[in-house]
């Protein structure tokens, strides 16, 4: 939902602008995702966790396109 709405209040009409769109926003939902588990009691340094999970994460999205 709220990539819908953004998507319409960004004007995202081509492929190229979805696929900056994509790459930007996905950064941010990864992170808040990885920090959210990482702030766990089992895990000792959360956000270096979540540094290493995130980039991680995030490259494996971009070598699947």
């Amino acid at each position: 939902m709220a990539s819908a709405i953004l998507i319409e209040a960004l004007n995202v009409q081509s492929f190229e602008t979805a696929l900056e769109f994509t790459l930007l926003v996905g950064i941010g939902y990864l992170v808040a995702n990885t920090v959210n588990i990482a702030i766990n009691p089992n895990i000792p340094r959360p956000i270096l966790y979540g540094i290493i999970s995130g980039a991680y994460h995030r490259f494996n999205e971009i070598v699947k396109m």
